[in-house]
C-alpha cells in the first residue's frame, strides 16, 4: 500500500496547539471514549490540518468543521467525497491503538461521517510535524469487525479495529463517491 504524508509548517503547527488547548479545556471534564490530555488533541488536530491540506490539494472542496468547537456533532471536515471523521495517533501507539473505534463511539460515528482517514503523527514536539496517511476506510465496514480488547496489557479499550491490511491507500480518495447510504458508488479503487 502506498502512504503519503505532509510536514505541516509552524503556523498550522501553532493553529493547532491553539485549537488543541481550546479543545481540552472545554473537554477536560467530560468523559471521552481515550485519553482526554492536551497532548492527545494536539495529535488529533494536527491529522486534522494535515487531512483538511491534502483534500485541498485534490481539489475536493474541503470544509474543516473541527476549527469550530461547537461543531462536535459534525464531521471533522466535509468535502465532495463525503464526510470525514479523521483518527490520529502518534507513531509509538499505532500498532496496538491503531485502526480502532470504540465500541461507544460507533453511534455517533455512524450519524456524522462517510469516511475515517487514519494518520500517524511523529516529531509532534517540533515546529513542523509529520503527518502519515495510512489510509482510509467506510465507516460502514465497521459493521464487518468484530469489537476487541485493543492496547497493551492493563491499558486496554474495548475497539473496533481495522486490519493495516484493509485500509484504503490515500491516494485512491479522489477516485471513491460515496452516496447517502455510506457505500461505494465507484467502480475503481
Amino acid at each position: 500500500m502506498t502512504t503519503r504524508g505532509v510536514v505541516l509548517n509552524t503556523e498550522t503547527k501553532l493553529a493547532a496547539l491553539l485549537l488543541a488547548e481550546a479543545s481540552f479545556q472545554k473537554y477536560s471534564k467530560v468523559f471521552g471514549h481515550y485519553r482526554n490530555t492536551a497532548n492527545s488533541h494536539l495529535v488529533g488536530r494536527l491529522g486534522e490540518f494535515a487531512t483538511f491540506a491534502h483534500l485541498q490539494d485534490q481539489n475536493l472542496n474541503p470544509i474543516a468543521h473541527f476549527l469550530e468547537l461547537d461543531k462536535i456533532q459534525n464531521c471533522d471536515i466535509d468535502s465532495t467525497i463525503g464526510r470525514i471523521e479523521v483518527k490520529t495517533w502518534k507513531a509509538d501507539f499505532w500498532d496496538d491503538w491503531g485502526r480502532c473505534v470504540s465500541v461507544n463511539q460507533i453511534a455517533s460515528l455512524r450519524r456524522k461521517a462517510d469516511l475515517i482517514v487514519w494518520c500517524v503523527v511523529d516529531e509532534i514536539e517540533s515546529d513542523n510535524p509529520k503527518i502519515e496517511f495510512k489510509g482510509w476506510s467506510e465507516v460502514c465496514d465497521i459493521e464487518n469487525l468484530e469489537p476487541k480488547m485493543t492496547g497493551k496489557e492493563g491499558r486496554q479499550i474495548f475497539n473496533y479495529q481495522f486490519d493495516e491490511a484493509s485500509l484504503n491507500s490515500i491516494d485512491s480518495l479522489p477516485t471513491r463517491e460515496i452516496n447517502e447510504q455510506g457505500r461505494n458508488t465507484s467502480s475503481s479503487n
